[in-house]
């Protein structure tokens, strides 16, 4: 009988102390249209004990090859895992240069990246590709 609580105990302390963990971000994902029609599709990679993204290839809204400076580029980086399984880190916005901390949360194939800004948030939804 105490052998049976301990094991029933011990089963539901290491169930509460797991961490959460996202789907696979790693693979090529495709990014909405920016404010100038251009698609990326960037690259999601460990960069050290964390994540980076960089900009494999452009594309107009129609699908079509794109020439760009974003092509090269990494996008985000320092993303690191958190317990609730999302990453945080630092994104890119190539149309501005801007650099906001991000959120990032993946959910089979749809990547959630989330900025803030005081009291805004903008969030983009990007699909993978691969």
């Amino acid at each position: 009988m105490f052998l049976t609580k301990y094991i029933f105990f011990a089963a539901i302390f290491a169930a509460s102390s797991t961490t959460v963990f996202s789907d696979v971000v790693e693979g090529v994902w495709k990014s909405a249209p920016d404010v100038n029609g251009l698609v990326v599709h960037v690259r999601a990679k460990p960069c050290g004990p964390a994540l980076c993204g960089t900009v494999e290839r452009a594309k107009d809204r129609r699908g079509y090859d794109k020439r760009s400076t974003a092509v090269g580029k990494r996008v985000f980086w320092d993303m690191k895992p958190q317990p609730d399984g999302s990453y945080v880190g630092t994104l890119l916005e190539p149309s501005a240069s801007k650099k906001h901390k991000a959120k990032m949360l993946v959910d089979g194939n749809a990547m959630r990246l989330q900025t803030c800004t005081g009291n805004a948030c903008d969030e983009m939804i990007w699909t993978r590709l691969r």
